[in-house]
């Protein structure tokens, strides 16, 4: 099977019961494979996390993380929880396990709703590959990153390097066509959860020779 058969193959079984979404998850799954990150812009409802979820099945299970941001979100829902163990020995380490700094394939919901604190960290991980964890720097295995909001930053905050990190930048509308809106209320909720046949799932070898490969170009 060639590669262009095998990723045509990949796609439509991601885009399973996904309606006017063909531009939308070919776009943002090339952007995982080269190692780019994509803001999802459009109103709720329109299957934004849902499109983050199906691309992540096109991997063969990466350590994934999701996350819904708000103006109330803090620090250790995201990086980890402050260690009490090194506390006690005057450390200030968090438990970033199953957090984002141990994430290759991360989605943010709501991104701009965050906190500076959250957001500034977040922009050395993307744009360094590292996270300041106490006194010492981790290296961080984040392969995609895939984030939404029915906003863009607003100006004068800070943001505007943050949002350059995205290179991609779709446009996720309602459903337009009556057929497919008729279609989509009368079928059962459309899951994340669906089989991707082993033969075209990206493995975690093929997936870090192709990361490799684009950054030396």
């Amino acid at each position: 099977m060639s590669l262009q058969t095998r990723i045509k193959k990949l796609i439509d079984q991601i885009s399973v019961g996904m309606h006017e979404r063909e531009e939308i998850i070919p776009v943002a799954l090339l952007g995982a494979l080269t190692g780019q990150n994509t803001f999802l812009y459009g109103p709720p409802g329109t299957a934004k996390s849902l499109i983050s979820r199906r691309i992540a099945k096109a991997f063969d299970n990466p350590p994934y993380f999701e996350y819904l941001m708000n103006r109330f979100s803090t620090p250790e829902e995201v990086f980890g929880s402050v260690s009490i163990k090194a506390l006690k020995e005057d450390q200030y380490i968090r438990k970033t396990e199953n957090y984002l700094p141990k994430a290759e394939f991360a989605f943010l919901d709501e991104i701009w709703k965050s906190s500076p604190a959250i957001l500034n960290s977040l922009l050395t991980l993307i744009n360094e590959g590292i996270f300041k964890n106490g006194q010492e720097l981790e290296k961080t295995p984040l392969k995609a990153l895939i984030a939404a909001s029915n906003e863009t930053p607003e100006e004068n905050q800070g943001l505007d390097a943050l949002y350059d990190r995205f290179i991609i930048r779709l446009m996720v509308g309602p459903i337009e066509i009556k057929e497919n809106f008729e279609s989509l209320i009368s079928s059962k909720p459309t899951l994340a959860e669906i089989k991707v046949a082993d033969e075209v799932v990206i493995k975690n070898n093929e997936w870090a020779s192709w990361l490799k490969k684009n950054r030396y170009r």
